[in-house]
């Protein structure tokens, strides 16, 4: 029964019922989130000590020069969180290997300043999460299965959200934990169909029969994940999800 556990945990979601709409990499209607930039969703009161709010941009920060000096020490320093997702109306299409709900097609919003919207469409089910952006973690807000494409929530209804986990967080150090994750690596070669990536981050969550895997790229954000478990006679089973297509806004 163990074994089940950890491939739930990440693929849970392309198992359930199927829904109305799908991608397939076809163009859809974008969320109208018209009148949203700029605006910022503070769940927890995050102020520095001159009272402003904590911002995910580090743009400006003097750490980042000294980030550049350590990136020979295979550790990255302080990148800015938002540059672990794709640009606003970005649309992914991920190879699947091992399950034929490992295919998917994502599409990347940004509603608000600190807020990324997904939609996941697997050829099964379309799943919309939700994620916070903050200065040394995201957040994932929600996840769910929907019939089809919609606005963004609004600032109430996210604020009325409770917190699902932590879906990335500093410090990127080999070693580093945080939940059940722990960074393996912080400067792998990993090969797609989309292109080769270097300087990834790994994260790893093991369990008594499975291991799961998410490579993170800095500017393209989750180019693979991986779950890997152990069957009968110790058999090893295999699923991926692994870019193999971008499509970013001129």
């Amino acid at each position: 029964m163990n074994r089940w556990i950890g491939f739930l945990l990440l693929i849970i979601p392309l198992l359930l019922m199927p829904a109305c709409s799908k991608l397939n990499g076809q163009d859809v209607t974008t969320p109208d989130n018209s009148g949203n930039s700029g605006e910022r969703t503070p769940l927890d009161e995050d102020t520095t000590g001159d009272g402003e709010e904590n911002r995910a941009d580090s743009s400006g920060d003097p750490e980042k020069t000294k980030a550049d000096s350590d990136e020979e020490h295979g550790d990255i320093q302080n990148p800015a969180m938002m540059d672990y997702f794709l640009p606003d109306g970005s649309k992914v299409h991920y190879k699947g290997l091992g399950n034929e709900y490992a295919e998917i097609d994502m599409q990347v919003f940004h509603p608000y300043e600190d807020i990324v919207m997904t939609y996941e469409d697997n050829g099964g089910s379309l799943i919309r999460k939700l994620f916070k952006v903050e200065e040394d973690k995201i957040i994932k807000l929600d996840e769910e299965h929907v019939d089809t494409e919609s606005n963004a929530p609004s600032i109430a209804e996210i604020k009325q959200m409770e917190r699902q986990g932590i879906y990335l967080q500093k410090p990127f150090e080999k070693g580093a934990s945080f939940e059940h994750w722990t960074v393996v690596d912080t400067d792998a070669s990993v090969d797609t169909p989309y292109q080769k990536f270097d300087h990834a981050i790994v994260i790893e969550e093991k369990g008594n029969d499975y291991v799961n895997r998410r490579y993170f790229v800095e500017g393209f954000g989750e180019v693979i994940r991986e779950s890997v478990m152990k069957g009968e006679n110790d058999e090893e089973f295999t699923i991926t999800s692994t870019m193999e297509s971008v499509k970013q806004p001129h």
